[in-house]
């Protein structure tokens, strides 16, 4: 676990003796997050240098048709870095997965979470690439 300026790959390769299911453990997770990433001082979590899109402008219900949703998340504060990503810019990021992290935190937000919508607005991103 990191507490900041960190990402991850999810492939769906399975590891060889590696359970073969999924569990939902999210009470042991916060556990082990409050004993050993959050902040002894303050109780929380370190801050990541990117502040999350404000909330205010995500007040309309995610049925939102798809360019609708990418309007909306253009004209966020945060919107001229959402528009850089969508448009396959990667400036400012160490690597392609980097920004390519950065574009989905963004959509999760937008999408709610909706992980199908997620993927199917990412491929229609300027940062989508054969792997």
């Amino acid at each position: 676990m990191y507490d900041q300026a960190r990402f991850f790959t999810v492939t769906a390769d399975h590891v060889d003796g590696a359970p073969a299911s999924i569990n939902e453990r999210q009470e042991a997770l916060e556990e082990v997050h409050e004993e050993f990433v959050a902040s002894e001082e303050s109780g929380t979590a370190g801050t990541v240098d990117d502040e999350p899109p404000n909330t205010e402008a995500r007040d309309q219900p995610l049925e939102l048709e798809d360019e609708d949703l990418l309007e909306k998340a253009r004209s966020a504060s945060n919107g001229e870095k959402f528009d850089r990503l969508w448009r396959g810019s990667t400036a400012g990021y160490d690597s392609q997965s980097e920004a390519d992290m950065a574009l989905c935190c963004l959509l999760a937000f937008w999408t709610g979470g909706d992980r199908t919508r997620i993927d199917r607005l990412f491929r229609q991103s300027g940062l989508m690439r054969e792997k």
